[in-house]
């Protein structure tokens, strides 16, 4: 089968007359199966003898795909066969345009087209008519790409130029070999290595490749994205000198953030089996609006890989022994004018003192643990403002890496450089010290023994999430009031209003426990008081009692008394007398009415007829038989009225009155007898 023609005409004829098409070339194996001339329109393709192009051949089905041919552009159409249709591995799921010289496999055969020449000459004079207006366009296309503007920065093996792009109207950053490294293999496949591997690492948080192409001089280049910021190496410098400004930008939580990034992206490359091996602050560019990228790849190394790509030999040409090089071969080091290292390549491959022991050792296999070695390295610098190592001499540096002894960070925050440089101000961290969870961080991830790190960049990153919300990270393995600390760190609000409710609650409590004890010692002095005056009280009762009690005994001889002095007209005497008669008798009535009538006749004698009628009703009241009341209440009436009273006094006057024997001689007066218990009582009073 050979075909010049399509077998069959297609859904749209084109016109005869327009020689414009395009060639199709079908192959299986390495044998061409069928060449075809199809101009503008659409045709079917399968093994069915009515399809437009027929292929009878493996895996092709009799409708197998559609292709479409117009304006100058080829589109291929998946007719949901089975065999399917692809370009480059990947099957196609809708139409897609086609560009010459692209293979497309159709089943088991493989299509390519191109354009005769007649078609490459009508495309060009239609895309050359000055009525469309695209001579402007194609000018600015076809001028020179790129000029470069100025140098951006210098590394181990290139230089980064700032360049403009005259096509899109950007900014960007182009990489290009040192002078002479372009003619050097090696230098030159790995430039290109690097470039390819950068630009098959699609993250937010690494550079971006624009371009890997040639210069109009054939020299070698790729550009990147042009960063607008700063380094980190330049914010913890500016720490370091106390910029205020840089201090209030970049406190130890913005810093924690750009490392957090850092880390995503380097995740990310060793999920693609990619270490960079050359880390540092001066490779991670801090954007200027918040923007993260790790720059300069061009060490990094394929996990998958087996050798180096970049193998050295010692100087003699002979192995070293078990993985120790030979003294010949040992990485002798040079410090710049500024004071920093520069990136090694050889024996020794990076840029110390952000080097694993793995990669200072030669021999030594490399995995993503070196990379976590010198993430550690980064956030002890972080937090130190200083690297663990000393730049005085760099290959006992070099030699204290190797056998790990480096300084710990708990020593180089307090530690004077060798040249005579103070520690520096922790500023940026909180309380200017660094936090213990970090230093921890920082002491698991720098592990001589990668067995012992982190093994992934993902433990790293649990670690610093969990410092950053407040809690402990595994490798500060804190104790029960560590975690106490930190829970109240964590609930601020919460623990300073259960704080303030404890210390309101204590003062209340002690507020009412002094309360109750200022009442319980008022009770107790008023009990003392009460005791006191109950005492007092009984004291008195005892006496009054004692005192009633001789009244009582006494009652009818003062009776008498008052009887005897009223017959003897001293009245008032015998009012007074009477008185304290009646207070012994206050609890037998029918002696009350006989004193009574006796204190009647003296207030009667004295002229005091209220009171007079007032004792005689009481009589009155208690014994009717013992005063003609009537007749005295009439006598008293009147003398209160006109004050009228007998010269020698009335009649009843004498009622009542006790018998007395001869003149001046009284009835013997009755002694009291006091029983001699209730004698002993009132004469020694009882205590309360």
């Amino acid at each position: 089968m050979n075909p010049t023609q399509p077998s069959g005409p297609p859904e749209q004829a084109p016109s005869p007359e327009v020689p414009f098409g395009v060639d199709l070339s079908f192959f299986a194996g390495g044998e061409c199966v069928g060449q075809f001339h199809v101009p503008p329109g659409t045709y079917l393709i399968g093994s069915d003898p009515s399809c437009h192009l027929c292929l009878a051949l493996e895996n092709v089905e009799r409708m197998h795909a559609r292709l479409s041919f117009y304006g100058h552009r080829l589109v291929v159409e998946d007719l949901e066969s089975t065999g399917g249709v692809f370009i480059g591995g990947m099957r196609l799921s809708l139409p897609t345009p086609v560009q010459s010289g692209t293979e497309v496999h159709i089943g088991c055969a493989r299509m390519r087209f191109h354009f005769d020449q007649a078609s490459l000459d009508r495309i060009n004079s239609d895309l050359a008519d000055p009525v469309l207006g695209l001579k402007v366009v194609r000018e600015e296309l076809t001028q020179e790409l790129y000029q470069v503007t100025g140098k951006l920065a210098e590394g181990g093996m290139g230089v980064v130029l700032k360049a403009r792009d005259h096509r899109v109207h950007r900014s960007v950053a182009m990489k290009v070999l040192h002078s002479g490294h372009e003619f050097s293999a090696d230098k030159l496949m790995r430039f290109v290595g690097e470039a390819q591997l950068t630009g098959q690492l699609e993250h937010p948080n690494i550079v971006p490749v624009y371009q890997l192409g040639l210069l109009a001089d054939g020299q070698v280049f790729y550009t990147m994205k042009y960063v607008r910021g700063r380094t980190l190496e330049d914010v913890l410098e500016k720490l370091r000198l106390g910029d205020p400004d840089t201090c209030i930008q970049y406190p130890l939580s913005a810093l924690l953030t750009v490392f957090m990034k850092v880390a995503d992206a380097l995740a990310f490359a060793h999920s693609r089996g990619v270490v960079h091996r050359d880390l540092k602050p001066a490779n991670l560019m801090i954007g200027a609006f918040g923007e993260v990228l790790i720059m300069d790849w061009g060490l990094a190394k394929r996990l998958a890989e087996d050798t180096d790509p970049d193998p050295s030999a010692s100087a003699s040409g002979e192995p070293s022994k078990a993985g120790e090089p030979a003294d010949s071969d040992r990485a002798r080091l040079s410090i710049s004018s500024e004071g920093r290292y520069h990136t090694l390549h050889g024996l020794v491959v990076g840029t110390p003192p952000y080097l694993s022991p793995e990669q200072a050792a030669v021999g030594v296999p490399l995995d993503k643990r070196s990379d976590i070695h010198v993430m550690g390295v980064i956030l002890y610098e972080i937090l130190a403002l200083r690297p663990p190592l000393d730049f005085m001499d760099p290959n006992a540096a070099l030699e204290a890496i190797r056998k790990g002894a480096l300084i710990p960070l708990e020593e180089r925050i307090h530690l004077t450089d060798l040249d005579g440089t103070p520690p520096p101000k922790l500023a940026h961290c909180p309380g200017a010290k660094p936090p213990e969870g970090l230093v921890a961080i920082v002491q698991k991830a720098m592990q001589h023994d990668p067995a012992l790190r982190y093994q992934k960049v993902e433990d790293l990153q649990s670690d610093i999430l969990a410092f950053q919300n407040g809690f402990a990270p595994s490798a500060e393995r804190a104790g029960f009031l560590r975690q106490l600390q930190l829970l109240l760190g964590r609930r601020r609000r919460e623990a300073v209003l259960v704080g303030c409710f404890l210390v309101i609650s204590q003062l209340l409590l002690a507020y009412f426990l002094n309360w109750i004890a200022a009442d319980r010692k008022m009770l107790r002095l008023s009990e003392r008081t009460l005791a006191t005056k109950n005492l007092e009280l009984n004291t008195a009762n005892q006496r009054l009692e004692q005192i009633v009690y001789q009244l009582r005994n006494t009652a009818e001889r003062n009776y008498r008394d008052a009887a005897n002095l009223l017959q003897d007209k001293r009245s008032s005497q015998a009012l007074a007398q009477i008185n304290l008669a009646l207070v012994g008798v206050t609890d037998s009535p029918k002696m009350q009415a006989r004193y009574l009538i006796i204190r009647g006749h003296a207030n009667t004698q004295l002229g005091f007829y209220t009171q007079a009628l007032e004792d005689y009703r009481q009589v009155a009241v208690i014994d009717a038989a013992a005063l003609p009341f009537l007749s005295i209440e009439m006598d008293l009436a009147r003398a209160l009225e006109d004050g009228f009273r007998p010269a020698e006094g009335w009649a009843w006057e004498k009622t009542g009155l006790p018998v007395a024997g001869p003149r001046g001689k009284n009835l013997p007066r009755s002694q009291p007898q006091v029983p001699p218990a209730d004698r002993q009582r009132f004469l020694e009073p009882q205590a309360n």
